[in-house]
């Protein structure tokens, strides 16, 4: 149904054209005739020529008005947002929508790959639920997770101040301050080497640290990519696998992550259930990226504690769905 109204549609945006071709093919067809009397087909000519030069007029002003929208529209994050909207096969989603199609995604998808920025909630719910479905089904899973490069500080500077300026008064990122985010980033990291360790026959790992910052958030399964803004009150879009934009933005993001800093985790050392601060220490000097003098003690253990903190960073805010089970 949708492909019949879009072929009628592109008929009609293009009747003039088809008119006027319409009309220089009945004068040529009844030159050959000789239906037309001496010059008559001459003076065809020029009203053909005409209305053809109308609608190459009409046609170079649309493509302009359309060159200026998307221009307009790229120049602000709302308007990047429409769009990456704008199409038949991705659909807008609410907050209690991403989060219904993102619990069905842990329930069921075999791939997860992640851009982002410190992923804190892939390490306290997506990683977690999709180790414990991989064990009830005894399945494998693929993780690729790009983050930011928490060894970069003026890049973790610009990030929390980017979300430093779209926080509302009294929300928690107001007093957020870049070693914040990169202690978040490093329990991520951390996290993912530890569930690597413990499952390493259900899970493929693989992390790159980016050098650059984004307003969104890919989630790519096996079923659908997920786009969201700063949390899940804010809109998402959801293009599910059979879309034609599935396909393009897996290679963007494929491409993206092979173009990070990547982490060799097979040099990771052995981590115990709970890990240490000297283990945590060791592990990020053995990856090379090495926790400097300014990580005191106190902020290594709150690394080492949120890593595995199972806690929903949004809970509370949007009604998350239990996922299901299988």
């Amino acid at each position: 149904m949708t492909t019949v109204k879009t072929r009628l549609r592109n008929a009609l945006s293009n009747l003039d054209l088809g008119i006027v071709l319409l009309v220089a093919a009945a004068v040529s067809v009844l030159d050959l005739l000789n239906m037309l009397g001496d010059g008559q087909s001459d003076k065809l000519i020029l009203p053909v020529l005409a209305l053809l030069a109308f609608v190459w007029i009409r046609d170079r002003n649309r493509q302009a008005k359309v060159a200026d929208q998307i221009a307009e529209m790229t120049r602000t994050a709302d308007g990047m947002w429409r769009l990456l909207s704008s199409g038949d096969s991705v659909k807008s989603l609410n907050g209690s929508a991403i989060s219904r199609v993102l619990a069905e995604a842990r329930a069921g998808s075999d791939l997860w790959l992640f851009k982002g920025g410190t992923g804190t909630y892939i390490r306290a719910v997506t990683l977690p639920e999709c180790i414990e479905r991989a064990k009830r089904t005894r399945s494998r899973l693929r993780f690729l997770l790009e983050l930011l490069d928490p060894t970069n500080v003026p890049l973790c500077e610009a990030y929390t101040q980017l979300h430093r300026n779209l926080a509302n008064d009294g929300d928690e990122e107001k007093g957020w301050k870049a070693l914040d985010t990169r202690k978040d980033v490093y329990a991520t990291i951390l996290a993912a080497c530890w569930y690597r360790q413990h499952n390493s026959q259900l899970l493929e790992m693989r992390i790159g640290l980016s050098a650059t910052i984004s307003l969104f958030r890919c989630d790519l399964t096996a079923h659908h990519l997920v786009i969201t803004q700063r949390g899940p009150e804010f809109p998402g879009l959801a293009i599910p696998r059979d879309s034609p934009h599935y396909n393009p933005w897996l290679v963007e993001l494929e491409n993206s992550l092979h173009q990070t800093r990547q982490l060799n985790m097979d040099s990771a050392p052995r981590l115990s259930a709970e890990p240490t601060v000297p283990e945590t220490r060791e592990l990020f000097a053995a990856l090379g990226i090495p926790l400097t003098e300014e990580f005191k003690d106190s902020d290594v253990k709150a690394i080492a504690r949120g890593a595995l903190n199972q806690v929903d960073p949004y809970q509370g805010r949007v009604q998350v769905p239990a996922p299901s089970v299988n």
